[in-house]
């Protein structure tokens, strides 16, 4: 008889996850720091060369029964090839009854020097009160003498609940458990590269909500290390919503190279999400001509509220570098970004308040840089999310030590002070359709003061005189207006401006606050208005002719979503 040989390295405290005996996923420390050091996987010696780990267990109840998997990973250790005998492979439940497990048709036959290789079983359990399982036993059998001689090579104990599907939602196993912008790896699939969670962005779709995970994945070997497949899906308090990896396709990463992964969660409206679910793929395959079945295994469950990470933005000051995420591919590391104006107004008539964001983009670098279009919202000190819209403007490229401004408008209910705001920089490039975070900061918005001096970067404009008159017009017995407005303008030098710059929107407004009439006046272009007398005409007519009138002053700009009106100042006439 065959000697069998047993031995245990270490018994992982991390094997006590979801269900998989066995380390699956290791805990790290921040990326670019010491891995924190994780036990072991439990190991089992077939032969003095041959060494066995438990990869992963499935046992997952389906409509009249239950689904059961187990994944072996096989090492060897010695200098040649080791053939692998005939293994039939079992696991016996909790009430000591036994089900044999059907080897998948692609099991290694051997193991070549140096390498490892995996055996997956696979069986449905036609039990409707499902199974516990206790143990995992592996047997060598000889076909070629009568009866069939089997020898126990293995017992494995199950020693915690096998990863169990979706049901998985209900599993706290603190061991397998982190917090929110831990690292983590998966050591089972032999990868060196370790994942940070770093933001998750929620959009509304027609069909839902959609939640964006972002992972920095980083390769810390001289090495170039492929990504190994996984999956990362969203856990609610009771569901669990399946996501997909947003880039297609294999991924590698060279040495010592950083990058972003994206994981898209398609979930129902109202869905708050309470966690993330790391799982990786196993597939099996049948008799001959039967397709392939995958299924996932959790390896890792990652806790999060949707504060986890709105907690670590630096407070802003106005003009200062807005530092972007050095892994970021939209902003050129030759462009400086900084935000220069943040004023927030009330829209009377559409009855909410609008936050312009001007944004001043300057070239450091020694060559033309095509100006980036990135996007931005705001995060309310109550958690909720205003995206922000762009000034419609393509933009020849950046000439070297040149500045361009760029313009965003935010729409806010009245409620909102504008006090203890985000503010995000986001790329919706990398991970289209979906948007990332590259750059936040906490600031306040600037509350409107009525005053006659007043800024549309780069420009600084004042109000010294103004004066409107009326012309009659006794064939339509209306009455048409005409300003003549003494402005002070100084432009900041090295800015450049063009016709999608903003302009100045005049409005007339009656004793009873009616627009009785109104005149853009563009800043830059033909037509722009000069330091010293403006003669503005004014488009809109009124049978009634009221005084005193209140001319309103306002910055505007078309974007995406319409026309942004700030409100700069107002005064009697």
């Amino acid at each position: 008889m065959k000697k069998t040989f047993r031995m245990t390295v270490a018994t992982s405290l991390i094997s006590v996850m979801l269900g998989v005996p066995g380390a699956a996923v290791f805990a790290a420390s921040d990326v670019g720091a010491t891995s924190v050091s994780a036990p072991q996987a439990a190991v089992y010696a077939l032969s003095e060369q041959l060494k066995v780990e438990m990869k992963s267990v499935l046992n997952e109840r389906q409509s009249g029964g239950s689904r059961v998997g187990v994944v072996l990973r096989l090492s060897n250790t010695g200098s040649a090839a080791t053939r692998l005998a005939d293994y039939e492979l079992l696991v016996r439940t909790r009430d000591g009854a036994e089900y044999a497990l059907e080897p998948s048709a692609a099991n290694a036959k051997s193991v070549q020097p140096k390498t490892s290789a995996e055996l997956s079983f696979l069986a449905e359990i036609d039990r409707t009160d499902g199974v516990e399982l206790a143990e995992v036993l592996l047997k060598e059998v000889d076909y070629y003498v009568y009866p069939k001689k089997e020898t126990l090579l293995l017992s494995i104990p199950v020693v915690s609940r096998p990863w169990n599907g979706s049901e998985g939602v209900a599993a706290a196993d603190p061991s397998v458990t982190q917090a929110w912008g831990e690292s983590f790896s998966f050591p089972t699939q032999q990868s060196p590269i370790t994942y940070k969670p770093v933001s998750v962005r929620k959009d509304a779709t027609d069909k839902g909500a959609v939640y964006v995970v972002q992972l920095l994945a980083s390769n810390p070997t001289d090495r170039r290390e492929p990504v190994p497949d996984f999956a990362v899906d969203g856990r609610s308090a009771n569901k669990v919503f399946a996501g997909s990896r947003v880039e297609q396709g294999p991924l590698a990463l060279e040495a010592k190279e950083d990058t972003y992964i994206h994981y898209a969660i398609p979930t129902d409206t109202d869905t708050i999400l309470t966690g993330f679910n790391v799982l990786t793929a196993e597939t099996f395959l049948g008799a001959a001509g039967s397709a392939p079945v995958s299924y996932k295994v959790g390896r890792l469950r990652i806790d999060w509220s949707p504060g986890s990470e709105s907690g670590s933005y630096p407070a802003y000051t106005f003009g200062n570098v807005i530092e972007t995420d050095a892994n970021n591919t939209l902003i050129h590391p030759d462009l400086r970004l900084s935000l220069v104006e943040l004023p927030i107004s009330d829209n009377a008539e559409e009855g909410s308040r609008t936050v312009t964001a001007t944004f001043v983009l300057t070239n450091n670098g020694d060559s033309p840089i095509p100006i980036p279009v990135f996007q931005t919202s705001l995060l309310s000190s109550g958690g909720y999310r205003y995206d922000g819209s762009r000034q419609t403007a393509g933009g020849a490229p950046l000439l070297p030590k040149e500045s361009v401004p760029i313009h965003y408008a935010f729409t806010l209910p009245v409620a909102e002070t504008g006090q203890g705001l985000v503010l995000k920089i986001e790329d919706a490039v990398t991970a289209a359709p979906y948007k990332t975070t590259i750059a936040g900061y906490r600031l306040d918005a600037v509350p409107y003061e009525k005053r006659d001096q007043f800024a549309v970067y780069p420009f600084r404009l004042g109000v010294r005189t103004t004066s409107t008159n009326f012309v009659f017009n006794p064939q339509t017995m209306e009455y048409a207006y005409i300003g003549n407005y003494d402005l002070s303008i100084e432009r900041e030098p090295g800015v450049r401006v063009d016709a999608a710059f903003p302009s100045l929107l005049f409005e007339l407004y009656d004793g009873s606050d009616r627009l009785v009439a109104s005149s853009t006046n563009p800043l830059a272009g033909a037509g722009r208005l000069v330091a010293g007398s403006n003669k503005i005409r004014f488009a809109g007519t009124t049978q009634n002719f009221d005084y005193p009138l209140t001319l309103k002053i306002y910055e505007t700009f078309p974007t995406e979503a319409g026309q942004s009106k700030r409100l700069l100042t107002q005064m009697e006439q």
